[in-house]
């Protein structure tokens, strides 16, 4: 970012700029945005109605660095729930971010923090340039950059990631120089982040954060520092169900597992709870569900799937009747790098040695999964070309032998139906690992994740112990009735337990993801007495104001 557009973005002239940019790129688009708008403040009249919090009132500091419709709504939200119990509520956004703020004020949430202010502040920039030319001088490569720290921030995983995605490749070399440059730029931005960070919440001192985005450059440094200072961080996501979120608290310990999990003090007390046909059943029900067709989320990781049986796959794939083993791949350049350990140097090279291993072991028959998300993700980002995982294969083994198969991300047959003739699974960290065990399925684990050491995957924390598995692969017996036990009450507990359920709003999903109203979020309630009726807020925010429940469960009787 040069010195102008940064004098730009600092400017009152910000805002303003910012929009006359939508209104000519896309004058409908701006129109039907600024009209979400007018509904919004119109449905949320009740809201900017709430009493003013009183000058000692808690501070929750929302980390919204989107300009997003449906996210900012989903943060107007759970501001909500706080504000109603009293919170005073503040937000670091963007001040080109217009349409979120609107938004926001539509809520009753006036106070925002303009990140830009805070970064490009003169200590910063002086620290930014000795940080870059120390680097600078260092040899570079995928790992070292991955374990790059300054002061209380990871930086490294955040700086890699966001290489990945916006060149769509799983393996970015850093001894690449244009790699390189792009990771040093980065790494300017990043320094800056850090001192905002530090400097904004010494003088804010919130005693709660939520966050939706904690991982990647821009927001990554806040959550670490945060972290660092005891402040506690509720990370949000969405489940594969649209009428939730998943919350789970960050801590030195939980910082790096993924949202969608449960603790081991978690698990081990859920296992204790009875468990029985009701169980089960909601269970199946899920995953019948999730893929379905029944969740519009999910969905469009499955577009155009069936339910295929064992002997049609194998009939139309010109398989034998040899074992099948599903290597089930990730979206290389997505969010990869912030969830556990990996024993490859990354996604790029875990696949390219799978896939070469897989050729090798012929005494078994092997289908190479494209994740689905691929086909949305692609459009949505304006990718276009060659996969990156195709390159992998081309570059690593060329042509594939008759016991390998590739079923690209658009196949039709159904996840569960591979699920159903799978014989062992293969992922490093991706949800498979928890979902396969359920029927009994083994899978090979390629790293650590949300479920490492629950004892229903095999965990190899060496690449030679890994490959020495996938050349045996064959031998690999189906997992035992404790195993598929402790994995079926972890799955309920991702499924049924951890999702909270919003009943006050609803989600609505448009058909085509392009759309800037693709996702949104409409009130279902006239007013706070409805809110009331529905518990729902208060459930979320009883929960938030609980700093030792690091997952939020539902209570069993409310589950689903």
């Amino acid at each position: 970012m040069n010195a102008f557009v940064r004098y730009l973005r600092r400017s009152p002239f910000a805002g303003g700029l910012a929009d006359l940019r939508e209104r000519m790129g896309n004058a409908a688009d701006y129109q039907r945005l600024r009209d979400e708008v007018a509904r919004t403040f119109a449905n949320m009249a009740f809201a900017r109605e709430l009493p003013a919090p009183t000058p000692g009132a808690p501070t929750v500091l929302i980390l919204s660095m989107t300009n997003d419709t449906y996210t900012a709504k989903l943060e107007c939200m759970q501001a909500l729930a706080l504000r109603r119990r009293g919170w005073r509520v503040k937000v670091l956004t963007s001040g080109i971010y217009t349409h979120a703020k609107r938004l926001y004020k539509a809520f009753g949430v006036i106070d925002f923090l303009a990140f830009e202010k805070l970064v490009d502040i003169k200590d910063a920039r002086a620290a930014a340039i000795a940080e870059v030319q120390r680097r600078s001088d260092m040899p570079m490569d995928f790992q070292s950059v991955m374990e790059w720290r300054y002061r209380d921030a990871w930086i490294g995983p955040q700086l890699l990631s966001s290489v990945s995605r916006r060149g769509f490749d799983g393996a970015p070399d850093p001894r690449k120089p244009e790699v390189r440059e792009a990771i040093i730029q980065r790494l300017r931005e990043s320094v800056g982040f850090v001192h905002a960070a530090e400097k904004s919440l010494a003088v804010l001192q919130p005693s709660l954060i939520l966050v939706n985005e904690p991982n990647y450059h821009t927001l990554g440094p806040f959550v670490d520092v945060a972290i660092k200072k005891g402040i506690p961080t509720i990370h949000f996501t969405q489940p594969s169900r649209e009428d939730a979120l998943v919350h789970k608290k960050l801590t030195r310990d939980t910082r790096r597992i993924h949202p969608n999990s449960v603790t081991r003090d978690t698990l081990e007390r859920l296992l204790k709870e009875p468990w029985g046909a009701q169980q089960e059943s909601e269970l199946d029900n899920e995953f019948g569900k999730r893929y379905g067709g029944v969740w519009k989320v999910q969905a469009r990781n499955q577009p155009g799937t069936i339910d295929v049986a064992d002997a049609e796959i194998r009939r139309e794939l010109g398989l034998d009747q040899k074992p099948v083993a599903v290597l089930f791949s990730h979206v290389l350049w997505d969010a990869n790098l912030f969830y556990g350990k990996d024993i490859f140097e990354n996604y790029g090279d875990w696949f390219a040695q799978t896939v070469k291993a897989a050729v090798a072991n012929p005494r078994i028959n092997w289908l190479i999964k494209l994740h689905p998300a691929n086909i949305w993700k692609r459009k949505l980002s304006g990718a276009s070309g060659e996969y990156g995982e195709l390159r992998i294969i081309r570059e690593s083994v060329g042509e594939l032998p008759p016991h390998v198969k590739l079923l690209p991300a658009d196949t039709r047959f159904s996840t569960l139906s591979l699920f159903r003739m799978a014989d062992v699974g293969i992922t490093v960290r991706g949800s498979i690992g928890y979902e396969l065990p359920c029927f009994g399925v083994p899978v090979i684990t390629a790293g650590t994740g949300r479920y490492s050491g629950f004892g229903f995957t095999e965990d190899h924390s060496t690449r030679e112990s890994y490959l020495d598995a996938l050349a045996s692969l064959e031998r690999v017996s189906r997992l035992d009735p404790e195993k598929v036990h402790l994995a079926r009450v972890h799955a309920h507990a991702l499924f049924v337990r951890r999702p909270w359920v919003y009943k006050s709003f609803k989600t609505e999903i448009g058909p085509d993801f392009r759309d800037p109203l693709f996702q949104n979020l409409v009130p279902v309630v006239t007013d706070d007495a409805d809110i009331r009726r529905n518990h729902d807020l208060d459930e979320f925010a009883r929960w938030a104001e609980l700093s030792e429940e690091i997952d939020y469960l539902a209570p069993r009787n409310n589950a689903g």
